[in-house]
């Protein structure tokens, strides 16, 4: 008797422990007629059955029904730690949270400050605002917003439960994620190189919007999605290209994009030095008012004196030497004067604050100003 009752006991506990567990892999055909295991799950199962069918009441229908259910933080709740076990599924590696931080900062910056009215902080994720957009906007799903799981380690699109759950059955649901998903965690916090490759075939606003939003400049492949873009602009509107190059943090400090300002240089060529010019359009924008609607934010009224000499310092560095090279052969498409003498004859003060900051380290700059005997 006591025996039966003991494996009576074990059977029960197993049960209720398969309540919340992986279920055994379903396997299926897939192609070539190769045998394909298939995770599936049962935990949290009445909790995201009930969401799933009040999320498909988020907006109105066709027939003229009207939205009946509003997303809410507990939606992301719920989908988190879902998201994170399809990624774990995938290869994900999580962070520890001192790595974690140190990619965020990587490749957003400062921009999850408190002090940044663009992001929502919540217990368990942040939310990054799609720029134009205003905080009352968080969980609307057409908006490219991004989700910053804290407790997981990963980022995300507004994460509706029917996009990547699918039931089969009543009893247990398979994690179906996205690939876009799965390779920006990769690539972004694991540094896959395949999945990098992905993303610039298929995911090529994402990684612009890396660039021209976020400053992330690290990855040159990113740095020619987003330089392109300005290639393909008029004349007028191409020195808009120093927006993503000579930036403000959310602290108010000047950040200048090295990396962005030497795939000028690299790219700069006898017969095509248009992004070159546009930054020499820019530095001229930095004195006078005149023309400058072309801009997000108006770069003569949004840096300080001292602000806009440093930034002239950093384009000079990198046009002067090219003028030097290729100016001979191809005069035609140069201007008579240079940016650093133009600015020299528009800011009096300029040399001095060069020489006072030892030209900021910048080799070419000092060449120009003592050149050597």
């Amino acid at each position: 008797m006591r025996t039966v009752n003991l494996i009576l006991i074990v059977f029960i506990l197993g049960n209720v422990s398969c309540q919340n567990t992986q279920q055994q892999p379903v396997q299926t055909i897939g192609k070539n007629n190769v045998i394909k295991k298939e995770k599936m799950y049962t935990m949290n199962i009445d909790t995201i059955k009930r969401h799933i069918e009040w999320q498909s009441h988020i907006e109105s229908t066709e027939d003229g029904i009207p939205a009946s259910y509003t997303y809410t933080e507990q939606d992301v709740n719920i989908a988190l730690p879902i998201i994170a076990q399809g990624l774990k599924d995938k290869g994900f590696k999580q962070l520890s949270d001192s790595s974690f931080n140190k990619a965020l900062t990587n490749i957003f910056g400062k921009i999850l400050s408190r002090k940044n009215d663009g992001v929502r902080f919540h217990n368990k994720f942040n939310t990054i605002i799609e720029e134009g957009y205003e905080k009352e906007d968080e969980y609307d799903y057409t908006i490219e917003n991004i989700f910053v799981s804290i407790e997981h380690k990963f980022i995300s699109w507004v994460p509706l439960l029917g996009d990547f759950i699918e039931f089969e059955g009543n009893n247990s649901y398979k994690i179906d994620l996205h690939p876009k998903i799965i390779s920006r965690n990769k690539y972004l916090f694991n540094n896959s190189q395949s999945d990098l490759a992905y993303l610039l075939a298929e995911d090529t606003l994402f990684l612009k919007t890396l660039v021209k939003s976020f400053g992330y400049t690290k990855e040159e492949k990113i740095n020619t999605l987003a330089m392109n873009d300005y290639l393909d602009l008029d004349n007028n509107h191409m020195p808009t290209v120093g927006e993503i190059i000579f930036v403000k943090n959310v602290e108010g400090v000047l950040e200048i994009k090295q990396e962005l300002l030497q795939w000028i240089s690299d790219h700069t060529r006898v017969n095509d030095n248009a992004l070159l010019q546009a930054l020499a359009q820019y530095a001229y924008s930095l004195y006078s008012n005149t023309n400058n609607d072309i801009f997000a934010d108006n770069p003569f009224e949004i840096f300080s004196l001292d602000e806009k000499r440093k930034i002239v310092a950093y384009i000079a560095n990198i046009y002067e030497p090219l003028q030097h090279q290729l100016m001979p052969r191809n005069p035609g498409i140069w201007p008579g004067s240079s940016v650093l003498e133009n600015m020299l004859n528009e800011d009096k003060g300029l040399e001095d604050f060069l020489k006072q900051h030892r030209y900021f380290s910048l080799p070419a700059l000092k060449q120009e100003l003592e050149p050597a005997d």
